[in-house]
């Protein structure tokens, strides 16, 4: 208990699934949390645990500016910024639909970026600070089923690199970090599960694939998994990390075998 006291932070994305969880686990080690999604069926549980909800969509610049400006009016101080909003659609390289292409890169891609954007000015004037960048395995991956998140997934860890050496190299006092986690067990999987089904028929896989319908299930994690590595990423316990990769896959990533 305690890890996080007195921190001030945000979660995008925070009304199910991974958001959720790191929501909950950083307002039980002391954090003043701010949740944000586009919708939440979840506020009477945020708000029973000391969280604030507040309506956001991340890939509105206008939405980013009115919350850090509302949270520093609120609270006087951001400290945490974890940039969890994503999305996932299907397709392979010869089948992926343009306009779910340009939705992930919209919220995946250029939610973080104006994310950073507008949490760092708060955090440069304190000289303190640490963004939390959710990426995924499939940023180190060809899961080319699902290509265009690799690709978004990819750049997110890729900025992350670049704000953590402009954070360091300008000697601001802030971190930047990426979490890559595997499959994890949230509400998404149901709706990507049937979208998979619905795909499956048009894309090219090879004989035995382990993406097939009949294929060996890969086993999945908890939200408490990735959460407790924000925690961490959020915490003066890594003060001399930054411009890092956490990997949370139980393998998946350095294996070409599914991981039961």
């Amino acid at each position: 208990m305690g890890r996080v006291q007195g921190k001030v932070a945000i979660v995008t994305g925070a009304g199910r699934g991974l958001g959720f969880a790191d929501a909950m686990l950083l307002a039980r080690e002391g954090a003043t949390v701010i949740a944000t999604d586009i919708e939440c069926a979840s506020v009477p549980m945020l708000e029973a645990h000391g969280i604030r909800y507040v309506p956001h969509d991340v890939r509105d610049e206008s939405s980013w500016k009115e919350l850090v400006a509302r949270v520093l009016r609120d609270h006087g101080q951001l400290d945490v910024l974890v940039n969890n909003a994503g999305v996932v659609h299907v397709g392979d390289p010869v089948n992926f639909d343009i306009a779910e292409w340009r939705h992930m890169s919209e919220v995946n891609i250029e939610g973080v970026m104006l994310g950073c954007k507008h949490a760092l000015p708060p955090m440069i004037e304190r000289r303190s600070g640490s963004i939390i960048n959710i990426s995924s395995i499939s940023a180190h991956t060809g899961l080319y089923f699902y290509g265009g998140y690799c690709a978004s997934k990819g750049a997110v860890a890729s900025y992350s690199r670049a704000v953590a050496v402009y954070c360091a190299q300008n000697r601001l006092g802030i971190r930047c970090n990426s979490i890559h986690p595997g499959g994890i067990d949230t509400p998404i999987n149901s709706v990507l599960a049937a979208e998979f089904a619905e795909r499956l028929p048009t894309m090219r896989l090879p004989p035995q694939s382990p993406v097939s319908a009949d294929g060996p299930q890969m086993r999945m994690g908890e939200p408490d998994d990735i959460a407790w590595a924000v925690v961490y990423l959020a915490s003066e316990e890594s003060k001399f990390m930054s411009g890092s990769e956490i990997r949370i896959d139980n393998t998946a990533s350095v294996t070409a075998a599914v991981v039961g």
